[in-house]
């Protein structure tokens, strides 16, 4: 019997024993209208896919808004509005976390007026994670779906052909979207308010959205704009008591407003919650083992080797004893960082034994001067000029606390050559039903800071293929049956490895990228799957645009004097967004003096990719940033 490539294998959820580095005959074995980094010459294409093309290529741009990393300002918003700010050092992975009063005038105005206390009760934050309970068994699982009655949307599901409403077609489109309609789906915190177009769109495609959020959330507007069901506020100060909370607040809704159809978070800190939720409720969802394994940096390594995938070289460092056996493990160039995810703190590059020595040193500094604040892990500031405001703030987050709340273990792992990319990936009834690849641009080191993209990719067919098929196995080795992912890999002299699986769809240009060039909301996908409808999404044969998007960096330390030096740009046909990621008078600091800045983001549109590139970074070389 013929063996299955392992690609294949993947998309099927059947075990290969093919090597995993094997991608022979890899298009001639996968759904090529999947994955547009496949090559599709010689391939005819189905009339459904010529159709979703001819109505995409259709579609016009003028007069929308094209949603970036920037906060929004709602029509009702007040100062006293709780708001994430985005994680500064993960843009595009989306990482949302508590406001600091470092960060910008409205932020240090909403700690003046929230208080402690009250940034306690509005933030979700990474302290919750360690007081949620465990996953339940596959019994209790079993025992929860088979006692959970089918809400109306699943019991019309039910009713239809499913080989229609699976179609990738126009038609199987709107046959989704119809049994989506009316849907009951509660999100688990909203995120920052740049997120508003999640649910712009769920309002568009007919789904009763509920909010639970903290109680002076930015997201209650949203209700008072009819664009939700309803908001629900939830004290998050005491982490034990959350998910009870939120497990009531769900049941309460369905008493209200019926049989859910799901829960689901666009916002990263909230999935280990929204996964015990869901499998409470025996709702769709991905297991909390799978969730809690793709947030561990070292189990996601352990279960990809386990199951036979390439992983980079990496040891735990837990004392100052293991630097040398890692070090000779691992060898150098290497990285070191924390296993768990702390606002990109202690990541850094080290070449040689005595800078690893240094760095480790410095890290696990930074780590105990680091502050929990409303239960989130911040960084620590050495040489800020504070107002007598900042220095009552600072009273309150001054001393380190972080290693009585966080699990701080250090990981030392084989730096990873060669160029990065981001794969985005929609998971459908444990099949891959799309992955599209986008070229990230060289960071900023030893950092690891980003700097821009450009979609579709430009590296080689097969190079794309075998990236392709890394990240649908990673996904599926750890267990992922549904949802959108946002995979981060590099392609290395050794050949693809992961960085790591982010269980949610990414942040910044994000969305915005995968549906202008090839057609595909990812929002629409995760919503579909998440009340258990499968998804299909029709995607555009060829690329509708052609686009390169740039977050650029300070060159110098200092003040912003003011925030016009985007104005030329912003109403230029080719630029579809050119935004400040900073306010006037703010700090910002260039890569020489410590983690570097982002000021602005662009992203543009060209006939082809390479002239977005070169357009994107001639606009960088004409701005006058006045930076004192």
């Amino acid at each position: 019997m013929k063996k299955a490539s392992a690609l294949t294998a993947a998309l099927s959820g059947k075990r290969s024993d093919a090597p995993s580095s094997v991608v022979d005959d890899f298009a001639k074995h996968t759904d090529s209208f999947s994955f547009p980094c496949l090559d599709r010459n010689g391939k005819e294409s189905t009339s459904g896919v010529d159709d979703v093309t001819h109505e995409l290529e259709k579609a016009s741009l003028k007069g929308q808004t094209i949603a970036g990393s920037s906060r929004q300002t709602c029509v009702h918003f007040v100062q006293r509005n709780a708001d994430y700010e985005l994680n500064p050092y993960r843009r595009r992975g989306g990482e949302e976390r508590v406001p600091t009063p470092q960060a910008s005038v409205d932020d240090r105005l909403r700690w003046t007026s929230l208080g402690s206390a009250s940034l306690q009760s509005n933030f979700m934050a990474d302290a919750l994670i360690g007081s949620l309970p465990q996953g339940l068994s596959i019994n209790e699982r079993e025992k929860i779906f088979a006692n959970t009655p089918l809400s109306p949307t699943l019991s019309m599901l039910s009713s239809m052909p499913s080989d229609k409403v699976g179609s990738r077609t126009l038609e199987g489109r709107r046959l989704r979207r119809h049994v989506l309609k009316g849907a009951v789906i509660i999100f688990i915190t909203a995120g920052y308010s740049g997120k508003r177009f999640i649910f712009e769109k769920a309002k568009e495609l007919g789904v009763r959205s509920v909010i639970i959020d903290g109680p002076d959330s930015w997201c209650q507007t949203l209700q008072d704009d009819k664009m939700i069901e309803k908001f629900i506020g939830i004290d998050f100060s005491d982490a034990e008591s959350v998910f009870d909370k939120c497990l009531a607040a769900c049941k309460k809704v369905q008493k209200d407003l019926g049989e859910l159809d799901g829960v689901c978070t666009f916002c990263e800190m909230a999935v280990p919650l929204v996964s015990r939720i869901a499998e409470s409720l025996g709702l769709s969802g991905n297991s909390p083992a799978a969730v809690d394994a793709a947030r561990d940096k070292h189990s996601t390594r352990a279960k990809m080797a386990a199951a036979g995938l390439p992983t980079p070289r990496n040891m735990l460092v837990q004392q100052p004893s293991d630097l040398k056996p890692a070090a000779e493990m691992v060898k150098f160039p290497a990285v070191i960082k924390p296993i768990y995810g702390a606002a990109s703190i202690g990541v850094v590059r080290v070449n040689d034994m005595p800078q690893l020595e240094q760095a480790y040193k410095r890290v696990t500094r930074e780590l105990a001067k680091a502050h929990i604040v409303a239960g989130a892990l911040q960084q620590g500031e050495e040489d800020d000029e504070d107002s007598a405001a900042d220095q009552a703030i600072e009273a309150t987050v001054s001393q380190g606390n972080a290693d009585s709340w966080i699990k701080l273990t250090l990981m030392l792992e084989e730096y990873l050559d060669g160029p990065e990319v981001d794969v985005d990936l929609v998971l459908s009834e444990g099949q891959a039903v799309y992955g599209a690849i986008t070229d990230n641009w060289p960071t900023v080191e030893p950092y690891f800071n980003e700097t821009g993209s450009n979609c579709p990719s430009i590296l080689p067919t097969k190079q794309q293929q075998e990236l392709m098929q890394m990240a649908v196995q990673s996904t599926q080795c750890l267990g992922f049956k549904q949802g959108v992912f946002h995979v981060e890999l590099k392609y290395t002299s050794r050949g693809p490895r992961l960085i790591e699986v982010n269980c949610r769809m990414g942040g910044g240009p994000v969305r915005n990228t995968n549906l202008l060039v090839w057609g595909v909301d990812l929002v629409e996908e995760h919503l579909l799957t998440c009340a258990g409808i499968p998804s299909r999404p029709p995607i555009a044969a060829k690329p509708l645009m052609y686009i390169a998007e740039y977050s650029i960096n300070a060159q110098k330390t200092g003040k912003m004097q003011h925030i016009d030096f985007l104005k030329d740009w912003q109403n230029h046909p080719d630029v579809l967004y050119a935004r400040a990621l900073v306010q006037k008078g703010q700090k910002v600091t260039c890569v020489t003096d410590g983690m570097p800045t982002w000021v602005c983001e662009l992203m543009v549109v060209k006939p082809s990719v390479e002239e977005a590139i070169t357009f994107v970074k001639a606009i960088d070389q004409a701005l006058d940033i006045p930076i004192v």
